[in-house]
C-alpha cells in the first residue's frame, strides 16, 4: 500500500473539516485522494462541494462507505456519534482518525480500540495540538531541564466565545462544553510532555451561568462572516444551550503530581491561554495565546539570583504554524497505514484523556472527587 494513494472519506461536512481537514488533504494529494464527504445536512455538503470541487457527496455516511471502500475515514461529526462512525467505519474495513474527544469515557474508547483491533485496521484521535510547540515542550521535559515536575496548570479562558458553528452547545449532541472542546487539546498535550502520567483522581465542577443569559459569542462571531469554507449555522436560541460555559479542576496522579485545570467559553474573567509546569530545578511557560515572539521561558535559579529565559523555538513563533496542526496528524496516520510507521497519539494515551474526561464530568455532576478505579471497563 506504500506506493498508492490512500482513499480517504469524511463524515462531517462542518468547520473542522472545511477549514482543517480537506486542505491538509489536498496538500498531501500526492498520497491521499479525497473519496467523497457525507453529512445529514445536503446544504451544508453542497457550500463544501462548490468551494472545493468535491464529486461526490452523500447524506447517508453508510453508503458512501459501502460505495467508495475508503482506506481511511476522518470522523468529524458531534462528539455523542463519535463512536458510532468509528466502529461502522472499521467494520467496512477503514482505517480511522476520529476528531477530538475520541470519546467521552473509558468504556466507549476501549470498544472502539477494541474494535479496531478486531479488524486489523488503525485507530487514532486528532489531537492536533500536539504538531508543533508541543513537540518541542516535551523534548525540554525529557532533557531533565525542569527536573522533577510536579505541578502543572492548563487554561484556555475565553471571555465570550461560544463556538458558532456546530452543535457545541447542546449537551444531547456533545455531550459536554469548553472542557471537552477546548480542554481536550491542552489535556491532551500536557499528558504527553509529562510522559503521560496515571492518575488516581479527579475533583472537577462545570458552571452554566452566561452563555444562556447573554450573547456570548463576540470572540468567535467573525467565523460566521464572509467566504467561510463550511456553512455557517443559525443562531441557536438561548435556551438551546445546555452544557457548561466554564470548567475548573483538578487531577491528581499516582507520582503525586497534581494539574490544575480551567476552560471557558463564556466568564466574566480576562482571557487567557497558557501551560504551566513546576519543575525542581525550572519551572516552564507557554504562553500560547499572547502572540509573542518567543512565548516559552524557563524560570529557575542560579545560586542567590532568580533566572528568567525566554527560548528560541522557531515553531512556537507567531505565524510559524501552517494550519492548526491537521497536516502533520494526517501525514502520521497515513505513514502507520502505508509504512507501519509509529502513530503519534498512543493507545494509552488515548485511554488516559477519555478517563479523565469521564471523571472530570462525572466529579462535576456528583459534586465529589472521582477515583480512577471508579469507571467502568469494557471486558
Amino acid at each position: 500500500m506504500e506506493n498508492k494513494k490512500l482513499r480517504v472519506c469524511i463524515i462531517g461536512a462542518g468547520f473542522i473539516t472545511g477549514t482543517q481537514h480537506i486542505p491538509a488533504i489536498n496538500k498531501l494529494k500526492d498520497r491521499l485522494e479525497l473519496a467523497g464527504v457525507a453529512d445529514c445536512r445536503e446544504d451544508a455538503l453542497i457550500h463544501l462541494a462548490k468551494t472545493y470541487g468535491i464529486k461526490n457527496i452523500y447524506t447517508d455516511p453508510m453508503e458512501m462507505l459501502d460505495k467508495e471502500k475508503p482506506d481511511l475515514v476522518h470522523v468529524c461529526t458531534a462528539n455523542n456519534t463519535h463512536k458510532h462512525f468509528t466502529i461502522e467505519a472499521l467494520r467496512r474495513g477503514a482505517n480511522v482518525l476520529c476528531e477530538k474527544p475520541l470519546a467521552l469515557t473509558l468504556r466507549d474508547a476501549q470498544e472502539m480500540l477494541a474494535e479496531a483491533k478486531k479488524a486489523g485496521k488503525l485507530l487514532m484521535t486528532c489531537q492536533n495540538s500536539r504538531i508543533g510547540a508541543v513537540q518541542e515542550m516535551k523534548k525540554i521535559v525529557d532533557s531533565q531541564e525542569l527536573g522533577e515536575i510536579y505541578y502543572t496548570e492548563i487554561e484556555n479562558i475565553r471571555r465570550r466565545g461560544v463556538p458558532t458553528w456546530g452543535r457545541f452547545h447542546s449537551a444531547e449532541d456533545n455531550g459536554g462544553g469548553p472542557f471537552c472542546d477546548l480542554g481536550v487539546h491542552y489535556l491532551d498535550s500536557a499528558l504527553y510532555v509529562l510522559g503521560n502520567p496515571a492518575f488516581t483522581s479527579v475533583s472537577a465542577n462545570t458552571w452554566r451561568k452566561v452563555a444562556d443569559r447573554y450573547d456570548a459569542n463576540q470572540e468567535t462571531l467573525p467565523a460566521m462572516t464572509g467566504n467561510q469554507p463550511f456553512l455557517p449555522r443559525n443562531d441557536y436560541d438561548r435556551k438551546e444551550f445546555t452544557v457548561e460555559d466554564y470548567a475548573a479542576g483538578l487531577v491528581r496522579f499516582q507520582n503525586g503530581m497534581q494539574m490544575q485545570m480551567k476552560f471557558a467559553w463564556a466568564v466574566n474573567l480576562p482571557k487567557a491561554d497558557a501551560y504551566r509546569f513546576a519543575g525542581t530545578k525550572n519551572g516552564m511557560v507557554y504562553r500560547k495565546g499572547e502572540n509573542l515572539e518567543n512565548p516559552i521561558s524557563l524560570y529557575g535559579q542560579q545560586g542567590d539570583n532568580l533566572v528568567d529565559a525566554q527560548l528560541e523555538v522557531e515553531i512556537a513563533k507567531p505565524g510559524a504554524m501552517e494550519d492548526f496542526g491537521h497536516k502533520g496528524i494526517i501525514e502520521n496516520m497515513a505513514d502507520a497505514i502505508q509504512k507501519g510507521t509509529p502513530r503519534l497519539i498512543t493507545e494509552e494515551e488515548m485511554l488516559n484523556v477519555a478517563a479523565i474526561i469521564e471523571a472530570f464530568y462525572l466529579s462535576a455532576a456528583e459534586n465529589r472527587e472521582v477515583r480512577a478505579d471508579e469507571l467502568e471497563q469494557f471486558a
